[in-house]
C-alpha cells in the first residue's frame, strides 16, 4: 500500500485505539474558500484481518454530490468490508486540478481519481491504467467511451452525460409573453428584452466563476465549428487561430447580450449565487447545466425549468444544439498497488454495473447514465431536454477537454478583462490567442 501522510495515520491509529472493533464512519469536512476537501474512512468489523483491508484513496470534484457519495461507498464497504475508503471531493469554484497535481508531486497521489479529457490525460499519462478488458466498455455510450480511449486503449470510465446552457424559468417566459423559444442570437436577444419589458432580469451571467467562462463559455466557439475536431487540431498545430475564426468574434455578442440585460455584478457573481438568484426570482436564466437541476429543485421544487441551446448566429438550424459530453472520466492510478488497482477496478464496475451502483446513478445522483441500458428516471425538466435534443441528434461536442492544461483560467481571466471593460474585443481575442500559443507548446 501506497505511503499516506503521517498526519492521517496517527489519526487512524488513535481512533481506532478509542472506538476497539467495532465498525465507525469518521468523516472529516474541511471548508478553505471556496474549496471543500472531505476525507472519509470506513472501519470494518475486527473479524477481517488488517493485512486484508484495502484502502481506496478516492478523488473527484462533485461536490454537489458529497453526501450521497459518501453513503455510497459507505454501502460498498458494508458489502465488501476488506475495501474501506478516503474520499476527498474538491471542486466548485476550488482549484482541484493543482491539488491533485501537488499529491502526484509529493507522491500520494490517489487509486482513483479524474480527468476532463485527453489534455489532463497527457499530464498524467504515467499514472493512468488501460481499461480496455473492463466488463463495463461495451455498454458505455460510443462517443462517451472514445473520449479518453488514447492509441486505442481505454483510459478511463465516463459516468454519466451532462449539458449545460441557459436554464430558463418556464413561468417568467410564459409571463412575460414568450411563445417561441430562442433558437438564434436575434431571438435570444428580442426574449431578453421581452422579459425586461415584463419587469424581469433576464441574465445571471456567472462571469465570476472561471469555469463557467474558461470551459463552457469558451468551447461554444469551439464546438460550432463545421468539424471540431478538425478545428482543435489544426489550433494545436498551430495553423490557425481564434482571431482568424468567425464563431470566436461572434462570441461577443453573446456575453454583451448578458451583460446588458444580467445582473449588476456579473464579476462577483459565481455558480452559487447565480443558482440563488434563480430559485428567488431574480433572474430568469442562467449559464448553467443540470448538474444544477438538484440544487435548484431542493430550493424550489414547484419551479418549471428548462435548458436552451447558447446560439453564436442567426442560423436556426445551427443554433438549435446543446452542448453534451462527459464531465469527467475515472481513471485507475497504476502507481498503485497491484491489489489497489484490482479493487479499484471492481469498485468502478460496480458502480455503473451492479442494480445498487446505478440506483444511486438515477435516483440518489440525479445523473444521465453514459450506458445505453441504465434507463434515467425521475429526471427534471433540464435533464427532459437534454435526452429530447440529443435523441434528435441535436447536440455539439464538449471540446474543453482538448484545451492546453492551464488554459481555461487564463481564457476566462481574459474574458473577464473584457466584462471589466479594461480592454476591447479585438484585444481580448489576440490575448485568447496569445495565451492558447504559449500553453500549447
Amino acid at each position: 500500500m501506497k505511503r499516506k501522510l503521517l498526519f492521517l495515520t496517527v489519526i487512524i491509529m488513535s481512533v481506532l485505539a478509542l472506538i476497539g472493533c467495532q465498525p465507525q464512519t469518521i468523516v472529516e469536512t474541511v471548508e478553505v474558500e471556496k474549496e471543500v476537501v472531505v476525507t472519509e474512512i470506513v472501519e470494518v468489523e475486527a473479524a477481517v484481518p488488517e493485512d486484508d483491508v484495502t484502502e481506496l484513496h478516492v478523488f473527484h470534484f462533485k461536490v454537489n454530490l458529497q453526501t450521497e457519495w459518501q453513503n455510497f461507498t459507505d454501502e460498498y464497504s458494508a458489502m465488501n468490508p476488506n475495501v474501506t475508503f478516503i474520499n476527498e471531493i474538491i471542486g466548485g469554484g476550488s482549484q482541484w486540478l493543482p491539488i491533485l497535481k501537488s499529491k502526484f508531486a509529493a507522491g500520494y497521489g490517489p487509486d482513483i481519481f479524474i480527468v476532463e479529457g485527453t489534455a489532463q490525460a497527457d499530464v498524467f499519462a504515467d499514472y493512468l491504467s488501460d481499461l480496455s478488458g473492463e466488463p463495463w466498455v461495451e455498454r458505455a455510450v460510443p462517443f462517451a467511451r472514445e473520449g479518453l480511449t488514447i492509441d486505442g486503449k481505454v483510459m478511463g470510465m465516463p459516468v454519466n452525460l451532462e449539458s449545460y446552457g441557459y436554464i430558463y424559468n418556464k413561468a417568467m417566459f410564459k409571463d412575460a409573453g414568450i411563445e417561441e423559444l430562442p433558437r438564434t442570437v436575434d431571438e435570444l436577444r428580442a426574449a431578453a428584452e421581452q422579459l425586461e419589458a415584463a419587469g424581469y432580469t433576464a441574465f445571471g451571467t456567472g462571469y465570476g466563476e472561471w469555469w463557467v467562462n474558461g470551459l463552457h463559455l469558451m468551447n461554444i466557439p469551439f464546438a460550432r465549428q463545421d468539424d471540431p475536431q478538425a478545428f482543435m487540431d489544426a489550433m494545436w498545430a498551430g495553423e490557425t487561430t481564434m482571431g482568424a475564426t468567425e464563431e470566436f468574434i461572434a462570441l461577443k455578442q453573446l456575453i454583451d447580450m448578458n451583460v446588458e440585460n444580467g445582473e449588476k455584478n456579473p464579476l462577483t457573481t459565481d455558480n452559487r449565487k447565480q443558482v440563488e438568484m434563480f430559485v428567488n426570482g431574480d433572474v430568469a436564466m442562467i449559464q448553467q447545466g443540470n448538474w444544477k437541476e438538484k440544487d435548484i429543485l431542493e430550493a424550489n421544487p414547484d419551479m418549471e425549468i428548462g435548458l436552451l441551446p447558447m446560439p453564436l448566429s442567426n442560423d436556426p438550424v445551427a443554433g438549435d444544439k446543446l452542448a453534451v459530453g462527459v464531465p469527467f472520466y475515472f481513471v485507475v492510478n497504476a502507481d498503485s498497488s497491484p491489489k489497489e488497482q484490482e479493487e479499484a477496478r471492481k469498485f468502478l464496475n460496480f458502480l455503473v454495473s451492479s442494480e445498487l451502483g446505478q440506483e444511486y446513478l438515477v435516483t440518489k445522483f440525479k445523473m444521465i447514465p453514459a450506458y445505453g441500458d441504465i434507463e434515467p428516471t425521475g429526471l427534471g425538466g433540464i435533464s427532459q431536454d437534454i435526452l429530447t435534443y440529443s435523441a434528435a441528434d441535436k447536440a455539439i461536442p464538449w471540446m474543453f477537454g482538448q484545451f492546453p492544461d492551464g488554459s481555461p483560467r487564463e481564457m476566462s481571466d481574459a474574458i473577464q478583462s473584457y466584462v471589466a471593460e479594461q480592454q476591447d474585443w479585438e484585444a481580448t481575442v489576440e490575448l485568447l490567442d496569445g495565451i492558447w500559443a504559449r500553453l500549447s507548446k
